[in-house]
């Protein structure tokens, strides 16, 4: 089979030539998956040159509707073989039969102009131009402090708020002490992962009357509404996205010193650490040098989770604060960034809500991981930063940035 694609405005036209069989099954799903994950939504199959369709074929077909549906897209077969037509018609699938390409498509070589200089691959929304968000920090251990009873904090996580920090889900301190970990939480949601290098991540789901509720020893939230969102996807100049590159655009649009944020987006790689014995087990106040770190902290070996689907949560200060770090690239700014890693899952195109989006992910496969993001600037051998591919960032104005001062 060959198959040959052309981008024609918000189309992409396919033109398949020969057997859509058993044989040619995958490959076929395998480049229209690919298209997907690059943002094509709107399939145009010409199946003018497709000289057989097996069932096979037919279920290569439904896999890649079934993705398309799932991100608001659609598939249309155009001019197909009589054949094709009957084997579709007849199988029940006469719906993605269509009288001819649609009429909005423009012709060949009349593709949109490419976007302004400096802007190519980034589109801006306006969500709600009024809302600021309200940080607050119920609860600010410090490594590595003994952990005092008194000093965890219990953190409700409603669908306006957002978090991320050290805690546990345990329902006592008792039951906590060993099981402090790394989580976030977003729109009702939450990801925790145990101080354990083999335990797979645990999360919460705001359901009905049920709220998460974290025992936290470090945590910063912020609550309310999102007022912009901003997509970004790769270009010929810019392949993926240093996550230090976008906290310009954050400040940028918020109009303000710091911002809360939610950034969901295909992995280039992740550079982070996370817990691997409870803090709550500390005897002793006293610092922690290396090799001993290394006996509680885990960090990346390498550039991690390529292609599969991060959950950021972060606040950005322009300027820096004493209690975040900057970090390389950020043009001063200092940024506190824990994530969570799922299987990748395509986001629709445009203008999307952060709560359907995370709902998405939560109510899917299981998450992977949850790091707190770092730099490795070390030279010659350092991993860098943390990058994505393509996304959304959802960003607010916070309007109390003095808590972190």
């Amino acid at each position: 089979m060959k198959i040959d694609c052309e981008q024609r405005g918000k189309y992409l036209l396919i033109k398949a030539e020969g057997r859509l069989d058993a044989a040619w099954a995958e490959y076929f799903t395998d480049t229209l998956l690919l298209q997907i994950r690059q943002g094509r939504h709107h399939l145009v199959l010409n199946a003018g040159e497709m000289t057989f369709l097996s069932s096979a074929g037919i279920r290569a077909l439904l896999q890649v509707y079934k993705e398309l549906n799932a991100v608001e897209g659609d598939l249309r077969i155009v001019n197909p073989t009589a054949f094709v037509e009957q084997t579709l018609s007849t199988s029940g699938f006469q719906m993605w039969l269509s009288r001819g390409i649609p009429d909005d498509m423009p012709d060949a070589g009349a593709n949109d102009k490419p976007a302004a200089a400096g802007q190519a691959g980034i589109q801006r929304f306006k969500l709600n131009g009024k809302a600021v968000l309200t940080l607050s920090q119920p609860a600010c251990w410090r490594p590595w402090q003994v952990v005092a009873k008194e000093r965890v904090r219990t953190l409700t996580v409603d669908r306006e708020t957002f978090a991320l920090g050290i805690g546990s889900a345990a329902a006592t301190f008792e039951e906590a002490r060993g099981r402090f970990g790394e989580f976030l939480a977003v729109a009702g949601n939450v990801v925790y992962q145990p101080p354990d290098e083999q335990a797979p991540p645990d999360y919460l789901i705001a359901e009905q009357s049920f709220l998460p509720r974290m025992q936290c020893l470090q945590s910063l939230s912020w609550h309310g509404e999102m007022s912009h969102l901003i997509r970004f996807a790769p270009t010929g100049a810019t392949p993926f996205y240093p996550v230090s590159t976008l906290m310009p655009f954050i400040l940028e649009q918020t109009g303000g010193r710091a911002a809360g944020f939610v950034i969901s987006g295909e992995i280039e790689g992740l550079v982070g650490a996370a817990l691997i014995r409870s803090p709550g087990l500390i005897t002793e106040e006293r610092s922690l040098a290396f090799p001993e770190i290394r006996e509680w902290l885990t960090f990346c070996g390498e550039r991690s989770f390529a292609h599969q689907q991060a959950l950021l949560a972060g606040i950005v200060i322009a300027g820096g604060s004493p209690l975040m770090p900057s970090i390389a690239g950020a043009a001063g700014a200092a940024v506190h960034i824990h994530a969570a890693v799922f299987p990748y899952q395509p986001l629709p195109n445009g203008r999307i809500e952060l709560a359907a989006a995370s709902e998405k992910f939560f109510n899917g496969p299981p998450p992977l991981a949850v790091v707190h993001l770092t730099d490795d600037d070390r030279a010659a051998v350092g991993l860098g930063e943390s990058a994505l591919i393509r996304g959304a960032c959802w960003c607010g104005p916070l309007g109390n940035p003095e808590v972190l001062s």
